[in-house]
C-alpha cells in the first residue's frame, strides 16, 4: 500500500458542492486523495482485490454507475442518494448519503437491473475488512 496523500481544498469542495457526504466518509476522503486496491478474503478464503476510490477519483468513478460515462446524463434507475466508494471487477459498493451511520451496500453488475444488499453494517467496518482506516 502506497503513502497517504491528503486531498486538496479544491478537490474537497467540489466534492461538497456536489454531495452532503455523511462526516466519517468525508473526513476518510481527506486523507486519501489517491485510490487504492485493497484485499480481503471472502468466506471461501479467496482474495478479492477491491478498489477503493479516493476523493480525487470519486466522481469519476460514479460513471458508469449514477450517469452515462460519455454522455453524462444522468441513469434514471440510479437512486441519487447512493454513491460508490469502490468496485470489485466493476460490482459497486455503496454508500447511503443520507444516513450518517450509512451501511456499505453491494450489487453485481450487469443484471439488467441493480439488487444491492448489505455488505457491512457501516463505513468503519468496510474500512476495516480493507485495512483502509
Amino acid at each position: 500500500m502506497s503513502e497517504k496523500k491528503l486531498a486538496g481544498e479544491q478537490v474537497m469542495s467540489e466534492l461538497k458542492a456536489r454531495w452532503d457526504l455523511p462526516e466519517n466518509y468525508l473526513s476518510f476522503l481527506q486523507e486519501h486523495a489517491k485510490s487504492e486496491y485493497h484485499e480481503m478474503e471472502d468466506e471461501d478464503q479467496e482474495t478479492l482485490e477491491i478498489y477503493l476510490y479516493g476523493a480525487e477519483d470519486l466522481i469519476e468513478s460514479q460513471a458508469g454507475y449514477a450517469f452515462h460515462p460519455e454522455t453524462r446524463e444522468v441513469f434514471e434507475d440510479w437512486d441519487p442518494k447512493l454513491v460508490v466508494i469502490a468496485d470489485l471487477d466493476a460490482d459497486p459498493f455503496c454508500i447511503d448519503i443520507t444516513r450518517e451511520d450509512s451501511p456499505v451496500y453491494s450489487a453485481s453488475h450487469g443484471m439488467g437491473e441493480w439488487d444491492f444488499y448489505e455488505f457491512c453494517d457501516s463505513l468503519e467496518e468496510f474500512l476495516q475488512l480493507l485495512g483502509a482506516e
